[in-house]
């Protein structure tokens, strides 16, 4: 790896893509945009999945085990009372 004949610098486009340009080469980048025409449309480049912010299941979680140990303590206390 170390004794690498060409040397390779990678250009990152603004859109994303990649060129890798070599060294030595004369005609280097010639090709780089060749497939950018099957691309389509630039707003598909932009959709991103939106899921839910793990976040808030965590935020979820932890109030429904408050509200499950506020019922648990209510019962417990009121069948202590009926005890006495």
């Amino acid at each position: 790896l170390t004794n690498m004949s060409t040397t390779e610098e990678a250009t990152i486009n603004p859109d994303g893509s990649t060129t890798f340009d070599s060294a030595g080469a004369d005609d280097a980048g010639a090709d780089a945009g060749a497939g950018a025409e099957d691309i389509g449309d630039n707003n598909a480049a932009e959709e991103v999945i939106k899921g839910t912010d793990p976040a808030l299941y965590l935020a979820l979680a932890v109030v429904a085990f408050a509200v499950i140990f506020v019922f648990m303590q209510i019962r417990r206390r009121r069948s202590t009372a009926d005890v006495n």
